[in-house]
């Protein structure tokens, strides 16, 4: 394909820049979307070095495959769906398995005789919790609907981009989006009124 036939040609002239092995080519797309991709590695992985390790793997990948680049979609695009495949790597690698642990996580606030032990506390801050609140209830949506939130709530990609990432089609990209803010929004309702109450 050549500059001219590619949907998106400023993203192939790019690429084929990096596939001939120019560094300045390659660092102005790691400048350009590196933090972006960082961002959603950490917030899909829960853990910074996963993410770095999903990033590095992503920029690999990109790095081996840039002469595949035809640019009928964004290089964005493009890469972040080389980074989710990275992202699902590392699931697979660890696991999802639930850690449940037997400490008391308010066991440090009392003393012996079991009154509370000298403590700042700090106003109750509503939104703070609300925000708590919506990252658990998130973490608990299945693996598309929370990439689905994360691409569009967060990432702020248009519905297009995102399902081009996702690898479906923009109506079942919204379905699923949809499925998951419903979710979300009814388990933070849950936990609100058990807070409330």
């Amino acid at each position: 394909m050549t500059t001219a036939a590619a949907k998106h040609p400023k993203d192939f002239a790019l690429l084929q820049r990096v596939a001939a092995g120019d560094e300045a080519a390659a660092g102005e797309v790691m400048q350009s979307l590196g933090g972006e991709m960082f961002g959603f590695a950490r917030r899909m992985l829960a853990d910074e070095q996963a993410a770095e390790d999903a990033l590095q793997e992503a920029l690999l990948g990109l790095l081996r495959t840039a002469r595949n680049f035809d640019g009928r979609e964004s290089l964005r695009t493009w890469v972040f769906r080389i980074l989710r495949n990275k992202i699902i790597d590392q699931y697979r690698k660890r696991g999802r398995d639930l850690v449940v642990s037997d400490a008391d996580p308010e066991a440090a606030s009392f003393s012996a005789s079991g009154h509370w032990k000298n403590m700042d506390f700090q106003p109750w801050n509503e939104s703070a919790e609300l925000l708590e609140v919506v990252q658990h209830c998130m973490e608990l949506l299945p693996h598309n609907q929370r990439e689905a939130l994360q691409l569009k709530a967060i990432d702020e990609l248009s519905a297009q981009e995102a399902s081009e990432i996702l690898g479906v089609s923009v109506a079942n990209f919204r379905q699923i989006l949809h499925r998951g803010r419903a979710s979300v929004r009814k388990c933070a309702d849950d936990k609100m009124g058990e807070s409330a109450a």
